[in-house]
């Protein structure tokens, strides 16, 4: 955990590492100029949660773009592949 804490530290978010009854996870931010934090948590049965703030005023479209964007990059870093938009043919 600590090892993942560090990487995450170098890549530019603030990462600490928690320990809540015996079991560890990792929190992390990057802070976003006039927004919200985004916020990712590792825990170490390996579940990742990435959560962020849309802008204020988002529409659909946006919120969609940025779900798929998000959906392709970790899905493009599982398998290896290019990163496409999410449900496209790779």
């Amino acid at each position: 955990m600590r090892a993942t804490a560090e990487a995450l530290a170098g890549a530019g978010l603030a990462a600490t590492v928690n320990q809540t009854q015996g079991v560890f996870d990792i929190t992390a931010s990057v802070a976003q100029p006039g927004g919200k934090a985004i916020e990712v948590t590792v825990d170490e049965d390996g579940y990742v949660q990435v959560s962020y703030w849309n802008v204020p005023g988002a529409t659909p479209a946006h919120v969609v773009a940025v779900i798929a964007a998000v959906v392709a990059a970790i899905t493009a870093a599982l398998t290896g592949r290019p990163a496409g938009a999410a449900g496209s043919p790779q």
